[in-house]
């Protein structure tokens, strides 16, 4: 617990830089509004605009998810001027499996340098898993393993409606299929078993199902709260959360059991890790393991009995917002922010400085790593015609900018 506001007259200057939008760093701004209660002030910029401008003396900078071989530039500058960053890190990108673009870009080498570059230079590494503490310590001894959250507040009032279907769903984002085919198998016997039953999916689906009236799917949106209001809005009975079993998906959060649950569903998860960790069998979820026969006996008592489903989705509510709230877990993290602050202030900072000559070269040569890369992914997935059209639009936004640095 932060001991006491008067730690924090001063204003703790939180810098978070993304490479893009996604579900964590819309969570991640949620927390740190949820932490100016406790002095801490934040703003966001993307890395690809990121400027010296934008760090002052006592600035922390808060990477988030980054491996784009430019954050190395970053890098560079803050360390010559003697000045912390903290990386934040929810998934074990070396171990990721499979050939989905995210996939394909974690698993190139250029990534990987930078991500263990990052790490490593780090003042302080921030995960939510213990699993994925242990693996990143071979980079850096610094780790915090902090509560993950949710924001209640994304949520919207719902009114529920007698439907004559029992919905049971997914939502989650297109690299998420390999995990559906899981389910797959079990989908079409309990259709058969159970008239009343629909599938839906959000954002990913099975791969290679056939859809129809009652097998539904919705295409994935960027806009976080838009997403949680949408699966809202569908009033599933059962959530479903599936998860392959290998060392990457062994470090992931607990994150379809904070949504769920915030949602009011009882969920079937993939008896893993991330869900081990926070489920109490048939009290707050149901965990399977991933066999069909087993998902199916899951699935099926669910459906079965009302009053479980009601159950678990109220006592998996409560552990939720008892644990996983903003509200809560923002005191921890603060503390971990006015740490980082008080170190800072005993430590010379010099102001970030560049020379021009090999800042041009640098830019321009880690943009030539970050294309390559980006260009291989994409072959990868598209060929030659896919390749060519990404690459030249990629070409013209790099070198339409003014050299900021």
């Amino acid at each position: 617990m932060v001991k006491g506001r008067s730690l924090m007259k001063g204003k703790i200057d939180i810098l978070m830089v993304i490479e893009g939008e996604i579900a964590t760093t819309h969570l991640i701004e949620h927390m740190l509004s949820a932490c100016r209660s406790y002095g801490v002030v934040y703003r966001k910029k993307f890395l690809s605009e990121l400027t010296i401008a934008d760090i002052r003396k006592t600035t922390i900078p808060l990477f988030v998810r980054s491996g784009d071989p430019s954050l190395r530039l970053w890098i560079e500058k803050l360390q010559n001027a003697n000045h912390p960053y903290i990386y934040y890190i929810d998934d074990n990108f070396w171990k990721i499996e499979g050939d989905s673009p995210i996939a394909k870009y974690y698993q190139h080498p250029l990534i990987r340098h930078t991500l263990e570059i990052a790490v490593s230079s780090a003042h302080r590494v921030l995960t939510n898993s213990d699993l994925l503490a242990e693996f990143l310590f071979q980079f850096n001894e610094k780790i915090e393993i902090l509560p993950s959250f949710f924001d209640f507040s994304l949520l919207q009032p719902t009114r529920k409606i007698e439907l004559d279907e029992l919905r049971i769903g997914f939502a989650g984002s297109p690299s998420r299929a390999d995990d559906l085919d899981i389910i797959k198998p079990v989908i079409s016997p309990l259709l058969q078993a159970y008239p009343q039953v629909v599938f839906e999916f959000i954002g990913a689906a099975p791969n290679d199902l056939e859809l129809n009236d009652r097998i539904r799917f919705f295409p994935h949106t960027a806009d976080y709260a838009g997403f949680l209001h949408f699966k809202q809005e569908r009033q599933w009975s059962i959530g479903l959360a599936p998860l392959i079993d290998n060392a990457s998906n062994r470090c992931k959060t607990n994150n379809k059991y904070r949504e769920y649950s915030a949602c009011g569903l009882p969920g079937v998860y993939s008896d893993m890790p991330p869900y081990q960790r926070s489920i109490a069998q048939g009290e707050t979820g149901v965990l399977s393991p991933n066999t069909s026969d087993a998902w199916y006996s899951a699935i099926s008592r669910l459906i079965e009995d009302k009053t479980l489903r009601e159950s678990i989705a109220a006592k998996a509510y409560d552990d939720v917002f008892k644990k996983h709230s903003v509200a809560h877990v923002a005191t921890i993290w603060s503390e971990h922010f006015v740490q980082v602050h008080q170190h800072m202030k005993r430590r010379k900072i010099s102001p970030l400085r560049t020379n021009r000559l090999r800042s041009y070269v640098m830019t321009r040569f880690l943009q030539f790593e970050s294309l390559w890369v980006r260009a291989a992914t994409v072959y990868s997935q598209g060929g030659i015609r896919l390749l060519v059209h990404k690459l030249i639009n990629r070409i013209k936004f790099a070198f339409s900018r003014s050299d900021s640095l």
